[in-house]
């Protein structure tokens, strides 16, 4: 607990291609997940466990690639990434190519906590624990853990075996779906007294190789915050291996803690450290997005701001004073993926009289 009385959450349900059948769906995610991580603060919990809360909502359902419903490995088994970051210590916790994990975000949350405990004779907790390890660890820690196969859902299973024969058949229509199912999640938050996190989790791309850990479970890749004068933080989304080669979370947070306009910093930043990369040169299409927060609490003013280069995005978020989330979907234009990023933004202050605790 601490002594924060108000705050705001913001989500995302990947950058990638969606659904326009499913397009409400996703919505409705987005604001059941804003609605859990408002109420986590509301009720003086910290910006980490509002992060957590939200993400949680997000993992738990089959729509996103995340927890239950994640993409399957070659192998046909779920392998989850998943990190998370306190802006008020810039302490770190991640997981990668983990199986059996019901939320592998509460997995991240307690590998970030655990910097703050001392360990006996001088040993060094771990920030990042991958595979068998960390499911390991898991179970020591009491975080719930479950048959691997119960986090596969029927969409996946399909998904699975109709793009396994498409590699036995030597088709190229894999890489296509590849490039446009990129949901990955994640959450950032702020409460009214400038402390920021960040979270963000994925189950990688489909038929990844075993062992792969994509930017979710990568320090400065998936997920970034930064308490100080201005606080801020990101949550990222795409391609993994484009993101990561950029530390995109990071170099985006970075771009934003100290600018007169933030929407050109982030407009700047994508371009530059990203779509003009020198580490993602010979790229056809660079394929990436980003949701972002700024705040000062000497102000009590903030911006979300969005970015994507893939065909669309879907994000949430809502104010500890408002009555109820708003949720969108962002779209651009079919010539400009991988090419161009657009860039929207909302700004908002805080309150510190909530609307109710939900506890």
């Amino acid at each position: 607990m601490n002594n924060a009385k108000g705050g705001f959450v913001a989500v995302h349900v990947g950058a990638g291609q969606h659904s326009e059948a499913l397009k409400d769906k996703y919505q409705k995610l987005c604001r059941d997940a804003c609605k859990k991580g408002i109420d986590s603060l509301r009720c003086g919990h910290t910006a980490l466990d509002s992060v957590v809360e939200a993400t949680i909502v997000l993992e738990n359902s089959p729509l996103t690639n995340a927890g239950y419903g994640s993409n399957l490995t070659l192998d046909g088994k779920v392998e989850c990434d998943a990190s998370v970051m306190d802006g008020t210590n810039l302490q770190f916790g991640a997981v990668g190519a983990v199986g059996g994990i019901k939320n592998p975000v509460v997995l991240a949350k307690r590998l970030c906590q655990q910097q703050s405990v001392e360990t006996t004779h001088g040993r060094i907790p771990p920030s990042f624990l991958v595979g068998a390890g960390a499911h390991v660890w898991a179970k020591e820690m009491g975080v719930q853990t479950l048959p691997p196969d119960d986090l596969i859902s029927m969409k996946a299973r399909k998904v699975y075996k109709h793009y396994k024969r498409k590699i036995e058949d030597h088709s190229n229509e894999v890489h296509k779906h590849m490039k446009k199912r990129m949901d990955t999640v994640g959450a950032i938050s702020v409460d009214d007294l400038g402390n920021i996190a960040a979270a963000c989790s994925s189950g990688g791309i489909i038929l990844k190789y075993p062992g792969r850990v994509g930017q979710a479970g990568v320090w400065g890749c998936g997920s970034w915050a930064c308490s100080s004068k201005s606080s801020v933080a990101a949550s990222t989304s795409g391609c993994g291996e484009h993101l990561i080669r950029t530390t995109l979370a990071r170099s985006i947070a970075e771009a934003l803690s100290d600018t007169i306009c933030p929407t050109t910093s982030l407009h700047h930043a994508m371009k530059k450290q990203f779509l003009d990369s020198r580490f993602l040169d010979g790229l056809d299409q660079k394929l990436g997005g980003v949701i972002a927060l700024r705040y000062s609490a000497q102000d009590a003013l903030g911006d979300l701001l969005w970015s994507h280069s893939t065909n669309s995005m879907i994000i949430g978020y809502m104010n500890s004073s408002d009555r109820s989330p708003t949720s969108r979907m962002s779209v651009l234009e079919p010539k400009d993926v991988g090419k161009k990023a657009i860039v929207e933004g909302i700004c908002f202050t805080l309150s510190k009289d909530p609307l109710y605790c939900n506890s």
